[in-house]
């Protein structure tokens, strides 16, 4: 006894899968793991759904998991988008800290090159006062 019938194209956007061979693929698998039970009608681009995991599931049951399932799989987009605004985020501090740090290392360079040419300065006034004293 059929429990449902879905279009391949509302089970290609539900899954977020690209291709109906990507979601022929997933079927099958989930046919040979005993997950689902179904019959894949390609001409007219259905599928007809038996069973899923075992037993049978009422259209309201099904309502229910699709509904249960939209919602994690909206929870996780929601993460996934955090994330990524977080790595975001991460890099452009990354990118302004290795900046900073270049700055930096040149400052450096530059007040040691600064020392350098004055050091010959200093120790020949330093040589001059020691010379006065004396």
């Amino acid at each position: 006894a059929v429990v449902s019938t879905q279009s391949t194209g509302d089970m290609l956007v539900e899954t977020g899968l690209s291709s109906s061979r990507d979601l022929e693929q997933v079927i099958i698998q989930s046919i040979q793991h005993n997950v689902l039970d179904c019959k894949i009608d390609e001409a007219n681009e259905q599928v007809f759904v038996n069973q899923i995991s075992g037993y049978n599931v009422t259209a309201e049951q099904q309502d229910y998991l699709l509904d249960s399932l939209a919602k994690w799989s909206e929870s996780c987009r929601t993460i996934t988008e955090s994330m990524q605004a977080d790595v975001n985020n991460a890099t452009c501090k990354l990118k302004t800290n290795v900046k900073e740090t270049v700055e930096f290392q040149k400052a450096v360079e530059a007040a040691k090159a600064s020392v350098k040419k004055e050091k010959p300065h200093r120790e020949a006034s330093s040589a001059k006062s020691r010379k006065r004293l004396a």
